[in-house]
């Protein structure tokens, strides 16, 4: 019936959500905070609750996304100048 539908229908998501990319709106609502907060990338509290509303997204995941986005593509001065030594190292 209608109800088995819906369910088959979740798991169907579920399943491509845990393959791991975030559906695209959700991904650029992160990114847009992540490039107007590029200088200190870290979301406070309330930033995060306000994420969590948006994206609907929960919590830990959220903490995820930043986490492997500040190790992917956050470069601070002194980050950059270490990861560079250890480039020519090898």
């Amino acid at each position: 019936g209608y109800k088995e539908k819906l369910v088959d229908i979740r798991e169907e998501i579920m399943r491509k959500r845990r393959a791991g990319k975030l559906p695209g709106d959700t991904a650029a609502t992160l990114k847009a905070w992540w490039q107007a907060h590029s200088k200190w990338p870290y979301p406070t509290e309330d930033d995060k609750a306000r994420l969590v509303q948006e994206t609907g997204l929960q919590l830990k995941q959220i903490n995820n996304w930043f986490i492997n986005q500040r190790k992917r593509n956050w470069h601070s001065s002194n980050t950059a100048s270490s990861s560079e030594k250890t480039k020519k190292k090898r």
